[in-house]
């Protein structure tokens, strides 16, 4: 079901905007695992080598443009570790790469600059997107549209 149906449906259920869709899958829905990244993807790589099945991994870099807290290599280890999505509250690179990657990724851009590697970051932490509360264990139901955030797994 696409984010309009489901919002038609559930419609107070919050929703964020202006996320870019970079992956070849262009729609995701699942139970979220929460991460925060200060211009530091070190946490972002340890999940991503652990098993995801079932799993969107959101990344909370604070809407930072200066770095890219993901690329074509941690992407490549989320399909390997089957991770159904990322969501970037930052940047993205490698994107010519991403596209082509069986994987949906949303992020709200690209810059091609690394980021740091201190082991900086929280994982499973609330987190506060846009004015929305993003827990660890909430739901994602996102495509072109939007994505949708939800306390518990919605029923259709």
């Amino acid at each position: 079901m696409h984010t309009p149906d489901i919002s038609d449906h559930y419609p107070t259920l919050p929703y964020l905007n202006g996320f870019i869709s970079y992956g070849q899958i262009h729609r995701l829905a699942g139970e979220l695992q929460t991460v925060y990244c200060p211009d530091d993807n070190s946490k972002v790589k340890s999940l991503l080598q652990s098993n995801g099945t079932g799993k969107i991994l959101f990344i909370d870099g604070q809407a930072s443009n200066k770095v890219a807290l993901l690329g074509d290599i941690l992407a490549t280890k989320a399909i390997k570790n089957n991770w159904l999505g990322i969501i970037v509250n930052g940047c993205v690179r490698d994107v010519e790469i991403l596209r082509d990657l069986p994987l949906c990724i949303f992020a709200l851009g690209a810059c091609p600059k690394k980021s740091s590697k201190k082991d900086r970051g929280e994982v499973g932490i609330p987190l506060k997107i846009q004015g929305i509360n993003i827990n660890n264990g909430y739901w994602a139901y996102g495509d072109l549209n939007g994505i949708l955030i939800s306390k518990n797994e919605l029923s259709f």
